[in-house]
C-alpha cells in the first residue's frame, strides 16, 4: 500500500520504501531509488515544498516571533572533520578610503552547510541522484545538472521540526559522548517526538540536536584545543542516527524534504553498514543533508515555548553545478 501522502506535482499517492524496492528500476540504479519527480528533476524532495504547503506553513507556524539562526561561527570548527582544510577568513581595507572587505577561502562543507546531490553517490552502484554520473560533474561532458543552482532557484521554505536528543538524554539520565560513535535509535527518536508532542507531516524539514556543537563550544571556551583537534580527523567518530533498516524506512516513508543536525555527518560515523544513510538520502531520494548546524538558540526557544515546530528557511548559494551550500538558514517560531 502507498502512503497517505499525495505527490503535489502529479496528485498520486507517494510510494512507501517497500513499494519502491519491489518495482523495476533503471539499469544500474539501486533498488531503493525513488527518482519519482521526472527525468528532468534536479531538486528531489524540495518538490514537496510547493506554494500550497509554503502558504499553509507561513499561516499556521509563527506564534511567538522568535527568530533563530542556524549558522555557526563561519570560522568553526577550527579543524574541520574528515580532514578538510581550515577555513581562511580575513578582513582587508582600502588604504585610501574608509572601506573594508571580507575574504573567504574554504571548502563549503567545513561548517554549517547542506550536502547537495553532487556530493555523495550510491557507492555500490556508482550513481548519484536521478542517474547523475561523475562524468557530468567533472568529466568532459560536465554540466550543472542537479547542482546547487537548482536548489537556490527553488529556495527552501517549509515546516521545520526539532528532535532534541541532547535535552532528552539529559532528562532521562542517558550518558554519551557526542564525539564518539553513538547511534541514536528509532524508538528513541519516536519517544522524543512523543514527549515534545510532535507529529510528522510530508515535506517536514527534520532537525536533530545531538549536543555536538554544544560540546565543541564548551571546549573552545575552556581553550581545550587538543581535544578539539581530534574532531578534525580524516576518519572522525561522531554521534548521529543509526543506519538501521527501521530508520531507513522511517526517513523515506515520512517524506522529509530536508534533514539536518548539529554534528558532522547527521548519521553516526563511521557507518556500521556498507551503504550509509548519505547514499540513500542524497542519491536515492533527493534529500539534502544539513551538517554542523547551530541548533543551540533554536533548542532554547523551543524549550521555552514548548513548541518544536516552526518556519524553516534557507537560501542555498547559487553555485552552477555546486556540490554543497552554506546553510544560510533561519527558523521562526
Amino acid at each position: 500500500m502507498p502512503t497517505t501522502f499525495k505527490n503535489p506535482v502529479t496528485g498520486d499517492f507517494l510510494p512507501t520504501l517497500q513499494e519502491i524496492e519491489q518495482r523495476s528500476h533503471p539499469e544500474g540504479a539501486p533498488k531503493e531509488e525513488a527518482w519519482i519527480w521526472g527525468a528532468e528533476d534536479e531538486i528531489g524532495r524540495l518538490n514537496l515544498l510547493g506554494p500550497v504547503l509554503v502558504e499553509s506553513v507561513l499561516t499556521k507556524e509563527p506564534k511567538y516571533g522568535l527568530v533563530s539562526s542556524l549558522n555557526w561561527d563561519i570560522t568553526l570548527p577550527i579543524d574541520p572533520p574528515f580532514g578538510l582544510p581550515r577555513m581562511k577568513y580575513k578582513i582587508t581595507h582600502n588604504p585610501d578610503a574608509l572601506v573594508h572587505h571580507d575574504w573567504i577561502d574554504a571548502n563549503v562543507q567545513t561548517g554549517s552547510q547542506f550536502d547537495g546531490f553532487r556530493h555523495f553517490g550510491h557507492l555500490e552502484c556508482n550513481v548519484m541522484y536521478n542517474g547523475l554520473t561523475r562524468d557530468e560533474v567533472i568529466g568532459p561532458n560536465k554540466s550543472t545538472r542537479c547542482g546547487m543552482q537548482a536548489a537556490s532557484k527553488h529556495g527552501i521554505v517549509g515546516r521545520g521540526i526539532l528532535l532534541d536528543f541532547a535535552r532528552y538524554a539529559q532528562s532521562h539520565g542517558i550518558s554519551y559522548d557526542p564525539f564518539t560513535t553513538y547511534r541514536i535509535s528509532l524508538p528513541v527518536l519516536l519517544d522524543i517526538a512523543k514527549e515534545q508532542k510532535l507529529d510528522f507531516q510530508p515535506g517536514d524539514i527534520l532537525l536533530v540536536r545531538t549536543g555536538w556543537t554544544q560540546k565543541y563550544n564548551n571546549l573552545l571556551a575552556a581553550n581545550d584545543l587538543e581535544t578539539l583537534k581530534q574532531t578534525g580527523s580524516i576518519s572522525p567518530t561522531t554521534i548521529g542516527l543509526d543506519q538501521s533498516d527501521e530508520i531507513k524506512t522511517w526517513l523515506h516513508d515520512n517524506y522529509f524534504s530536508v534533514v539536518g543536525g548539529d554534528q558532522p555527518a547527521f548519521e553516526a560515523w563511521p557507518s556500521r553498514v556498507p551503504t550509509s544513510l548519505h547514499s540513500y538520502l542524497l542519491a536515492c531520494w533527493g534529500v539534502l543533508i544539513g551538517e554542523l548546524l547551530d541548533l543551540e538558540d533554536l533548542a532554547q526557544n523551543c524549550a521555552k515555548t514548548g513548541k518544536y515546530s516552526f518556519v524553516f528557511t534557507s537560501a542555498p548559494v547559487n553555485s552552477p553545478g555546486g556540490i554543497a551550500t552554506f546553510a544560510n538558514a533561519l527558523c521562526i517560531l
